[in-house]
């Protein structure tokens, strides 16, 4: 009887080591295409990784110009700020060339270097205005801080707002006249290099 509970056991362990060894030989085989596929996953990416970057590559590339590559065509040249098709023309082709501006009468030149004498008068006068209000302005300031209860002095409050406008309206005056000097002058320089020729 003692062998009957031994031959039981042998029994019921054979079969799960016959499932085990079947298990352990078909992993492998289960295996191998997971391997595969990993594999060629892999190597799929590595060559989208390669044209990625051979493409980048590719637009990195600065085109060079010379004689072969510029159009000979007018028209095909693009422009900032034109499109390509658009290009002033005469009507034959070819472009307009731009118009050579008038020279310079005597009395021109002389309207211009009088009122650029008096915008430079005028320019000096507003510096020294703009100073004068923003000393003012200051010495207000201080005043008006001084108060321990300025924060109730609504009437103060407003004349320093009033102040600091007034300067810097004076200060806007001042940079539209330093370009109309600026303008006048080029004038006067163009007038001058005209009359030169």
């Amino acid at each position: 009887m003692k062998i009957a509970p031994w031959a039981l056991a042998t029994l019921l362990v054979a079969p799960l080591g016959v499932i085990a060894a079947q298990q352990d030989n078909s992993s492998p085989s289960a295996q191998a295409p997971a391997e595969q596929q990993q594999d060629s996953l892999a190597e799929a990416a590595r060559r989208a990784q390669a044209d990625k970057a051979q493409k980048k590559d590719e637009s990195k590339t600065p085109k060079v110009w010379d004689n072969d590559s510029i159009p000979d065509v007018p028209g095909n040249i693009s422009v900032v700020g034109q499109s390509g098709g658009e290009t002033p023309s005469t009507g034959e082709g070819e472009q307009k060339p731009p118009t050579p501006a008038a020279p310079a009468t005597p009395e021109q030149k002389a309207a211009a270097q009088s009122d650029l004498d008096s915008a430079k008068a005028q320019l000096e006068s507003l510096k020294t205005d703009l100073d004068i209000a923003q000393r003012k302005n200051t010495l207000d300031e201080q005043t008006y801080l001084s108060n321990p209860n300025h924060e109730q002095d609504k009437a103060g409050a407003s004349t320093l707002q009033d102040e600091k406008d007034d300067i810097a309206s004076k200060q806007q005056q001042i940079m539209d006249l330093e370009k109309k000097i600026e303008d006048l002058q080029g004038q006067l320089a163009a007038a001058g290099n005209d009359s030169s020729k």
